[in-house]
């Protein structure tokens, strides 16, 4: 079976790789309604020229490499989600390069060299904003210049816009800061997931009437803001939904440990130990600290039937 995730840290895997591709590069952080354009050209050229359809990100995050911005260690999409959203869309594999200082210091031409001739790509798509080199030298036409030198055609993909700015990775992260999920869902062309592992939790839940399962994330998202979201999942081969709470528990606990737990309605199972996703479909409520933990119970039930009665919009 080909392995679709390809982490160029190790060279051997460029040798490895003799096919000739269609690659789309990026950072493809969210895979949002301008990244999917890149990819359904990136997948359409490949089908004209009989090539493999494929995507080169990077890895950590530039600016988490360039600046140390904590917020940035973090992804709408990490690498692994990044790979599955991407064969979703039709691509093979995805390449990942180490973003380190000698990466960020290579001229345009040692890239196209070093990488994409050593690929075997004869076609590139890139987004119009894609700059290459260090302090962003190398813009397309320059990319395009030195390409063809190689024989590699450069294809360039017009922004996509959504109100009168452009959808961006940027736009997805301030919307979820808020808590805006919805607006992030519309400029991803889909809702934001969280996916991880359920873990054993305080099962205080379970004494209250709202049992919940405590989720582990498998890889470094961006969190939403602290607070209620109601959910989707799909287990056991349907859809269920539940309310999300993400944040500190503070009516129970005086730790700062962020927590994420999902209580699913009218559902009982054991879901210790699986993985699981979660799309964020709403934002309920903030997280507050309330005075017992019967004033929290008595709100959980209150946030049940605003939740049901938000589904309507989504089922």
């Amino acid at each position: 079976m080909m392995e679709s995730y390809i982490d160029l840290r190790d060279r051997d895997h460029v040798s490895m790789s003799p096919d000739s591709k269609t690659m789309a590069i990026g950072k493809f952080d969210g895979l949002h309604a301008g990244h999917q354009a890149v990819l359904s050209l990136t997948v359409d050229l490949a089908k004209v020229t009989s090539t493999k359809p494929c995507l080169f990100c990077f890895d950590p995050h530039p600016r988490f490499a360039l600046t140390g911005d904590e917020n940035y260690r973090s992804w709408l999409t990490p690498a692994h989600e990044r790979d599955r959203i991407a064969r979703r869309y039709g691509i093979s594999q995805t390449f990942v390069a180490h973003f380190d200082e000698a990466f960020r210091k290579q001229t345009a031409e040692d890239f196209v060299r070093d990488y994409l001739v050593a690929l075997h790509v004869s076609h590139l798509v890139v987004g119009d904003d894609f700059h290459l080199g260090k302090n962003k030298a190398y813009d397309v036409h320059d990319l395009q210049r030195i390409a063809a030198t190689y024989g590699i055609d450069v294809n360039v993909v017009n922004s996509i816009t959504e109100g009168s700015d452009r959808v961006s990775s940027t736009r997805i992260r301030q919307s979820l800061a808020k808590g805006d999920v919805m607006g992030a869902a519309s400029l991803l062309r889909r809702p934001y997931q969280l996916c991880g592992t359920v873990v054993h939790g305080k099962a205080l839940g379970r004494t209250i009437g709202y049992p919940t399962a405590n989720l582990s994330l498998d890889e470094p998202y961006v969190v939403p803001k602290i607070g209620v979201y109601l959910v989707e999942s799909h287990l056991l081969g349907k859809r269920i939904f539940g309310m999300m709470n993400i944040g500190f528990r503070p009516t129970v606990s005086d730790q700062r440990e962020l927590s994420l737990e999902v209580h699913f309605f009218d559902q009982s199972f054991d879901l210790y130990g699986q993985s699981i996703c979660l799309l964020l479909l709403d934002h309920l409520r903030d997280e507050v600290r309330f005075e017992s933990v019967q004033a929290l119970t008595d709100q959980l039930a209150r946030d049940e039937v605003i939740a049901k009665s938000r589904l309507l919009a989504f089922t």
